[in-house]
């Protein structure tokens, strides 16, 4: 489920432009930053789970340092998609070895939960985010569904904006 949850992170984030990147939809969140803040948040948990001394949202290691506004230029784009890869290649070491997936482990906000249900929570949350980003792109392309797979969703009529399957 975690690796699942990645790769469907990954495929809605590869290869974006910049132009892309920056799109909110209409809203306030724009793509860009749902990928540093659903990383930043991974990289909290994996701290909190596994380093002997965890850091938080402050105290992480962020791309260009902690900053309240994304750069928008393609460079910043590849390091936060690189910061993405490195902490999950994090993520897969840290629990590769035969470990105690029940084992408490501490969370930022002070409680403690089993490993698994940590692992369930990332994994939940870039998938969360995940279809936000699909979303955006979506609005953007003004696409809906694969081709033979239009259907009346509510009162909107998606016929002719169809994309191709990837297969």
């Amino acid at each position: 489920m975690f690796e699942e949850a990645h790769r469907t992170f990954v495929d809605n984030v590869r290869g974006l432009s910049i132009e892309e990147a920056l799109d909110a939809g209409g809203g306030f969140r724009s793509i860009l930053g749902l990928m540093k803040h659903t990383v930043g948040w991974s990289v909290v948990y994996h701290s909190y789970a596994f380093d002997e001394e965890p850091r938080s949202w402050d105290g992480t290691e962020w791309p260009r340092g902690l900053r309240d506004e994304i750069e928008p230029t393609e460079a910043y784009l590849q390091e936060i998609l690189e910061w993405s890869e490195r902490g999950h290649e994090r993520w897969l070491a840290s629990t590769e070895a035969t470990i105690d997936l029940d084992a408490e482990r501490p969370l930022h906000w002070g409680l403690a939960a089993p490993l698994r249900e940590i692992l369930a929570m990332m994994a939940g949350h870039e998938c969360y985010h995940a279809g936000e980003i699909n979303m955006i792109l979506a609005i953007r392309g003004g696409e809906a569904w694969e081709f033979g797979e239009e259907v009346e969703e509510n009162h909107i009529c998606t016929e002719g904006h169809g994309v191709e399957p990837p297969y």
